[in-house]
């Protein structure tokens, strides 16, 4: 590894947390395929994680041409981004598909919150990288079945506000650690000052929340 990254280096920071954030994603679906309770389950998010390596792998790739390497990248956030899953390590294959579905929804906004900040390429890299992965459709028809049985679904609905709890108690966490990766995403302050900073940051919560809630109720929960 080349050392330690700039606390206020937020692009690359960004593109850190977005590699781990990929290469998680396919360590989870691997697992959750494992538990799938059909063989088109298992191959559907076995299919979703190799999505997720190939997002990972361009990731990398990218930083590499700029001269940085991956693992330096993501290592501020392997800690907090580890704590967080094992946090809401989903119970059984309906949690685990809440789980993607809203995990990945929720990082996708995230993202997407820091197109202004970044330059042309990492910004159309980011935008490849957040393109739905496929798994809106299938993962929303399993849901639906498994919701069929009231007592799962109340379990599924709690389930979800629960994980929008953990998600963004991690996300403030991150930008109080990385000042560079907060700026990015909330963008300049109005006025410079720290109730602008505040303001900012409360705004970028609040559409996170919006949009979470959305999705949880486009999943009948």
């Amino acid at each position: 590894m080349t050392g330690a990254l700039s606390s206020d280096d937020g692009s690359t920071a960004l593109l850190g947390l977005v590699a781990y954030g990929e290469l998680s994603a396919f360590s989870q679906l691997a697992a959750d395929a494992q538990r799938a309770p059909d063989l088109g389950g298992r191959a559907e998010l076995a299919t979703l994680a190799a999505v997720e390596m190939d997002h990972y792998v361009r990731v990398r790739d990218h930083l590499a041409a700029r001269g940085v390497d991956v693992l330096d990248a993501m290592a501020p956030f392997v800690a907090r981004v580890d704590a967080l899953l094992r946090s809401v390590g989903a119970r059984d294959w309906p949690e685990a598909l809440v789980a993607t579905a809203l995990g990945r929804g929720l990082v996708t906004d995230l993202q997407a919150e820091a197109l202004e900040g970044l330059s042309g390429d990492e910004a159309a890299l980011v935008r490849d990288v957040i393109d739905d992965a496929g798994h809106g459709a299938f993962v929303e028809a399993r849901i639906r079945e498994a919701c069929a049985d009231p007592q799962v679904h109340a379990r599924l609905a709690m389930w979800a506000r629960r994980l929008l709890g953990e998600a963004l108690a991690a996300v403030v966490a991150a930008f109080d650690a990385h000042p560079g990766l907060a700026a990015v995403v909330e963008g300049p302050s109005d006025g410079g000052d720290d109730g602008g900073a505040a303001a900012s940051r409360a705004a970028v919560l609040k559409r996170l929340k919006s949009q979470h809630n959305k999705r949880v109720a486009a999943l009948g929960l």
